[in-house]
């Protein structure tokens, strides 16, 4: 499994290759929101991107 992770620890993108699927999961405190800056959505979009390519 490919791993993910940024917005210090509190966002996690997994690639499951058996189920053919992309994980997201946000976690933060008190249902706070998880707060990414421009670079860090950037980021994500690409590792997005990259993985969606390699199921």
């Amino acid at each position: 499994m490919t791993t993910y992770t940024d917005a210090g620890g509190d966002l996690t993108l997994e690639m499951d290759e058996a189920e053919g699927l992309l994980r997201l999961k946000a976690v933060a405190t008190f249902d706070d929101p998880v707060d990414l800056t421009p670079e860090a959505a950037r980021e994500l979009a690409q590792q997005l991107l990259r993985m969606a390519e390699e199921i």
